[in-house]
C-alpha cells in the first residue's frame, strides 16, 4: 500500500529521533501518537531491529502514547523511572456546582481553544468531579495556567501532579451484535448507523468514519478483529469477533462499543 504524505513525514521524523537516540547517547520522544501512527512506527522498528524503547501514554488502558527511544547504556526500568521528565498530567477538579456538568468533549474543546496541536495531549481521563489531562511536561506549565484563565474553570482547582498519581480508568465497553453480508466497511457501518449501504457510503466519502484513527475512503475497505471503527455520529466501536451463521452463510460480527 502506498504511504500517505503524513505517513511518510513520521516515518521521516522517527528516522531522525533513532539517529539523535544514538548520536548523542539521550533519551528522545515523538508527540502523542494515534493507533494508526503508532502501528507504522511499530512496524518500521520491527523492519529496522530497534529494541530499545516503549510506547507509553502515562497508564497501561491509555490509547495515545507516545515513543521513547533510549541508547544501550539504559534499560526500560531506567527509563520508566524518569517518565515524569518526558509526561505529566493536569489534574481539574470541579467545584460542587459543576459536579456531573462536563464532559471529555467540554475538557478537549477548551484545550483546543489554547493553540496547540492535538499530539501535544494525550489521553482524557473524565470522572463527574474531576479530569486527568495527559501532556508532554515541557507543555505542562502553559495548559495548566491558561486552563486556568478560561471562564469554564476559573473556580477550579488545577494542578500539574506527577503520572503516577492519576486515578485511571478502563474504558467501559457494551457488546452488540450485527449481521452482515461480508466484513466490507460499508456493510458495518450501514449497520453501526442504522441506514442504507448508500447512506453508509456517502459517511465514508464524507470523510465521517475512521478505522483505527486513520479516515478511510473504501467502502469495500475489510475490517478486521481488533480494528477500531469511528462512525461520526454513532460512536466508537472495537471489532471483536466475525463468525458465520452456517444457516444463512451472513457472517455474525461482535462488536464493543465505547460507552
Amino acid at each position: 500500500m502506498e504511504q500517505s504524505v503524513e505517513d511518510k513525514l513520521i516515518l521521516a521524523k522517527l528516522q531522525d529521533k533513532i539517529k539523535y537516540c544514538k548520536s548523542r547517547n539521550k533519551i528522545v520522544n515523538t508527540e502523542f501518537l494515534n493507533l494508526h501512527q503508532k502501528n507504522i512506527i511499530q512496524s518500521k522498528l520491527n523492519e529496522l531491529k530497534i529494541k530499545n524503547y516503549i510506547f507509553h501514554g502515562g497508564f497501561d488502558e491509555a490509547e495515545s502514547k507516545l515513543l521513547i527511544l533510549y541508547p544501550d547504556k539504559l534499560n526500560e526500568e531506567i527509563v520508566l523511572k524518569s517518565i515524569n521528565e518526558i509526561i505529566n498530567a493536569i489534574k481539574i477538579t470541579l467545584p460542587n456546582e459543576l459536579i456531573g456538568k462536563y464532559e471529555h468533549r467540554d475538557y478537549l474543546s477548551s484545550i483546543m481553544r489554547l493553540g496547540l496541536e492535538r499530539q501535544r495531549i494525550g489521553d482524557i481521563i473524565v470522572y463527574k468531579d474531576e479530569a486527568y489531562i495527559i501532556v508532554l511536561k515541557e507543555n505542562a506549565e502553559y495548559i495548566k495556567n491558561s486552563l486556568q484563565e478560561l471562564t469554564r474553570f476559573k473556580k477550579s482547582k488545577i494542578e500539574i501532579i506527577d503520572i503516577n498519581e492519576i486515578k485511571s480508568k478502563t474504558p467501559e465497553l457494551i457488546p452488540m451484535e450485527i449481521h452482515v453480508s461480508s466484513n466490507r466497511l460499508d456493510s458495518i457501518v450501514s449497520e453501526i448507523a442504522r441506514t442504507s449501504r448508500n447512506k453508509a457510503d456517502e459517511l465514508i466519502q464524507n470523510e465521517k468514519v475512521q478505522i483505527n484513527c486513520q479516515i478511510e475512503y473504501k467502502s469495500s475497505k475489510q475490517v478486521n478483529i481488533g480494528d477500531i471503527i469511528i462512525v461520526r455520529g454513532s460512536g466508537k466501536y472495537i471489532l471483536d469477533d466475525i463468525k458465520e451463521n452456517p444457516k444463512t452463510k451472513r457472517l455474525i460480527i461482535t462488536l464493543k462499543k465505547y460507552v
